[in-house]
């Protein structure tokens, strides 16, 4: 466990930027699939129940993130040691493996790293350890085509057959739809049949795919499958979340931008943030996958991620990420206002919307992630894991809980 974890944050990221120049984003356009391992997982030691704090009788009458209840710092910053503590408990508790960074206020940070990055070389966790991280890929992907929107390279109401002119259904689809997941696509990803607890590819893709076909292949087949698929829900826009949606926004982001998504995404939002750990391949500092029970695999193989699955990052860019957003160094503030507006059933563009919290959650294989954030930068949460069955949304909601504790009387 770190303690004073707020001057070791800082060395990390200053070190972090200092390496910038050293290396770059994984810009290949082949994916690398992190080899996934099945293995019991490491023995947790758990607490007492007593070190676990208990939590509101009713969380959800008192939310922290809905702009309502105020932390007051001044408790915050007088409590550091217990917080800390506490939520040290919590992550060992409920047998989190992986790493969490958290923000609240102005005086308190916190950061946690647990668990192996690679059992068979001894690499534990850390604040530079790379994961896939599912679906907050649909964060970049979301900043991309607002970048583009901003230099009048594409219209957000410009329908599908402006890109993909063959499509049954280009001519009732647009791209914001796309972005609100509005369209009624159907999803290339079966979120309702999963396997072993883990998403897999829709059946009728899962026989054209292996984990040794191309990556050019791999996408051919899931576009060719996506732009051929009746609509789901037609007519009146109805929120359905299909991760197809923006699988096909990267593909817009590739014929606007004039070179491959993941160049794009590279050049435009990766290296002027100096995410230098931030890509779509793995590497050796990316962490390998533990289950007990295995997996298919089948979202790591090459080109399925893509731009709605893909990305591969760590703690440490993530926050260069939420920074670069929110100081409009990348989009403009009129476009984080537009990707963080509800449209409907708490979804923005790409990200949940709750009052001035914005949240990506993702899973692919034995990955799990969380991001949160508020625009002003008071609230942030990272979470991270290489195992399965780990929930970075539920400790999110139990740190949040906890630290009602500390709100304003």
């Amino acid at each position: 466990m770190f303690k004073n974890l707020k001057p070791l944050l800082c060395v990390c990221l200053c070190a972090a930027f200092l390496l910038a120049g050293c290396g770059s984003g994984n810009t290949e356009q082949k994916e690398t699939t992190a080899p996934a391992e099945a293995t019991t997982q490491p023995p947790t030691t758990i607490p007492s129940a007593t070190t676990v704090p208990d939590m509101p009788a009713s969380p959800d009458s008192a939310k922290l993130d809905d702009g309502k209840i105020k932390l007051d710092n001044m408790k915050i910053k007088e409590n550091l040691n217990e917080i800390e503590s506490t939520l040290d408990n919590l992550l060992s508790y409920h047998q989190f493996l992986g790493t969490v960074y958290a923000k609240v206020g102005t005086d308190f940070e916190y950061l946690n790293a647990n668990g192996v990055a690679n059992k068979g070389a001894h690499i534990n966790n850390s604040v530079y350890t790379r994961f896939y991280t599912g679906s907050v890929t649909k964060l970049v992907t979301a900043i991309a085509v607002m970048q583009l929107h901003e230099q009048n390279k594409l219209r957000l109401d410009n329908t599908l057959d402006v890109y993909f002119p063959d499509c049954a259904y280009a001519k009732n689809v647009t791209v914001k739809q796309l972005l609100t997941m509005t369209s009624g696509i159907p999803n290339y990803v079966d979120r309702d049949g999963n396997t072993a607890g883990f998403k897999t590819l829709k059946p009728s893709l899962q026989e054209k795919l292996d984990g040794g076909s191309s990556y050019q292949s791999n996408k051919a087949q899931i576009l060719e499958w996506i732009l051929s698929q009746p609509l789901q829900t037609e007519g009146e826009p109805v929120f359905y979340y299909s991760d197809s949606n923006f699988y096909l926004l990267g593909e817009i982001v590739a014929q606007v931008g004039g070179e491959s998504y993941e160049d794009y995404v590279s050049a435009h939002i990766f290296q002027p943030l100096f995410m230098t750990k931030s890509g779509f391949t793995s590497d050796e500092s990316t962490a390998r996958s533990y289950s007990s029970y295995g997996s298919s695999g089948q979202l790591l193989y090459d080109g399925v991620g893509y731009s709605s699955l893909g990305f591969v990052t760590n703690v440490s860019d993530l926050l260069k990420l939420i920074d670069g957003v929110t100081s409009h160094q990348i989009i403009s503030e009129k476009s984080l206002r537009e990707i963080t507006t509800d449209y409907g059933s708490g979804f923005g563009y790409g990200v949940f919307v709750n009052g001035d919290r914005v949240s990506c959650m993702g899973s692919v294989d034995a990955y799990t992630s969380k991001l949160s954030f508020t625009a002003d930068k008071s609230q942030m949460f990272i979470a991270l894991s290489n195992y399965a069955y780990r929930d970075p949304n539920y400790i999110h909601r139990l740190f949040r809980n906890y630290l009602l504790k500390f709100r304003n009387a």
